[in-house]
């Protein structure tokens, strides 16, 4: 992945080194905050900068209002299967929108796991992601192999007689960033991966069973039911926790307005 990522304020720049470090690619921002560490800085206006970089990438993280984004990359768009992918992220990192060339592009994909380096969260709106309603909510012991955490997911899923592909999101707790297995589980069915606040699990985990060991480990009672009801929009459960080698999965599903 050819990746340009284009700050215009510090702020936004301390956003686009968090996005390198997780991903790769090249910084671009204006010569006044380019302060070396490996920033290419520009004299001339953003506009013009992207002018001459478009074709020169597939990928493009802007840190900045989408508003700015729309009036500098407009003249640009030619076909959504040769346009680069193009993410919108603002200044604190909360929000990875997918802008252009969502699923064609790659920009679905990308707003990921911009999301996930940048501990934010992130918008699709392709029809192809709204089709997908169900959000599986996964905890696990440290250390447990990417196989286990497949295999757990699959059976909960037979339980309810769904499939991988209507799979939107695997949600886990905020402590779960750096578990391997998951991460690695995320990129082997290409299912995105989100993590959700202790704060707010537990503000509504005295609705779920209960565990002191995982209050013991955590700091909370419970992980896969509160996840997969908190990692989409009006949810219900249809999957109550289950547990298999070392791992749990609870399963719900998005409604519609």
């Amino acid at each position: 992945m050819r990746l340009a990522i284009v700050a215009i304020t510090p702020q936004g720049l301390r956003v686009a080194r968090r996005v390198r470090k997780g991903l790769g690619g090249e910084i671009y921002a204006p010569e006044g905050i380019a302060a070396g560490g490996g920033v290419a800085g520009y004299a001339s206006t953003t506009r013009e900068l992207v002018a001459g970089l478009w074709r020169g990438y597939d990928s493009f993280v802007f840190v900045m209002a989408l508003g700015i984004v729309n009036r500098i990359i407009k003249d640009h768009i030619r076909n959504k299967r040769t346009d680069p992918a193009v993410v919108v992220v603002d200044e604190m990192g909360r929000y990875a929108i997918s802008a252009l060339s969502g699923h064609e592009g790659g920009a679905n994909r990308l707003a990921q796991k911009v999301a996930l380096v940048c501990g934010g969260d992130f918008v699709v709106t392709t029809a192809s992601e709204a089709a997908r309603t169900l959000i599986v909510g996964m905890g696990c012991r440290r250390g447990v192999s990417t196989d286990r955490l497949e295999e757990a997911l699959i059976d909960g899923l037979a339980r309810i007689g769904r499939g991988l592909g209507e799979v939107r999101l695997i949600a886990s707790v905020e402590d779960k960033r750096d578990e391997e297995g998951l991460i690695q589980l995320s990129e082997r069915l290409d299912i995105p991966l989100k993590f959700i606040p202790k704060a707010l699990i537990k503000a509504v985990d005295e609705g779920f069973e209960r565990s002191e060991l995982v209050k013991k480990t955590l700091g909370i009672h419970s992980v896969a039911e509160p996840c997969a009801m908190l990692g989409g929009f009006r949810c219900r459960l249809l999957l109550p926790k289950i547990k298999k080698s070392g791992v749990t999965v609870a399963i719900a599903e998005e409604g519609s307005l």
